[in-house]
């Protein structure tokens, strides 16, 4: 049986995006302390609205998590104004499509990177060391790409499966210190606020939201789960 995580306090970083509404949402929900950082205040109002209720134990710090100062200053709000934190779920980057490897401008390459493997990077060497003591868990989320290649998509497979390395490092690295370092990838098209689902076995956003809370409260650590149809959803 997963333990409680009433009162844990819960970084969602990328959590007013699509996918991440439905992580913040759910963590919510299991009466955890969510704390969301984002560039854009609109999108921090815009997700306190939508949230109604749950958005009690919503924290929102604006800020940008993707470069090394922006992290360092959401890290230092977060442990004055918060307190110790539990757990992460890194909900980052964005998709792109658009041209063949070999004709991505390098400016339009290295944005990409920054964007989604960077910002994975800045975010775990930014927070992952405030779980030692509290045992806590990390978990990173990412795509389909990450286990196959897409065409015209170079630029996002390439990143996302460096980042499946990311998180196998992480683990290795942080199992001693007690820190349950997780990589969830979504190999299924994920139904949003934006996006319904045209099929009933696509998974939603709150789906993706209840494994994670899932694994935060489970003993699971250093594993890649390939999440593919809501079949895979814990009962």
């Amino acid at each position: 049986m997963d333990r409680s995580l009433q009162d844990d306090v819960v970084l969602v970083a990328g959590g007013a995006g699509e996918v991440g509404e439905g992580i913040t949402r759910q963590f919510l929900h299991a009466g955890a302390i969510v704390v969301v950082p984002s560039r854009s205040p609109e999108k921090l109002d815009a997700l306190q609205f939508r949230l109604g209720g749950l958005a009690e134990q919503l924290v929102v710090l604006h800020g940008d998590i993707g470069t090394p100062g922006g992290a360092a200053a959401i890290c230092d709000l977060l442990v004055d104004e918060v307190g110790p934190l539990h757990h992460v779920v890194a909900s980052l980057g964005r998709w792109w499509q658009g041209s063949p490897l070999t004709t991505v401008p390098l400016d339009l390459w290295q944005r990409l990177l920054d964007a989604s493997l960077t910002a994975h990077f800045i975010t775990a060497r930014t927070f992952l060391p405030l779980l030692a003591d509290s045992r806590g868990s990390y978990t990173l989320i990412n795509g389909a790409g990450a286990l196959q290649p897409v065409s015209l998509a170079g630029p996002v497979s390439i990143s996302a499966a460096a980042q499946l390395m990311l998180g196998q490092v992480l683990a290795a690295e942080n199992r001693d210190a007690g820190v349950r370092v997780n990589s969830l990838v979504l190999a299924t098209s994920i139904a949003t606020r934006s996006r319904r689902a045209p099929r009933p076995e696509w998974l939603t956003a709150d789906d993706v939201g209840a494994y994670c809370v899932h694994l935060a409260g489970s003993e699971r650590e250093g594993e890649m789960v390939v999440l593919e149809d809501r079949n895979q959803l814990p009962r």
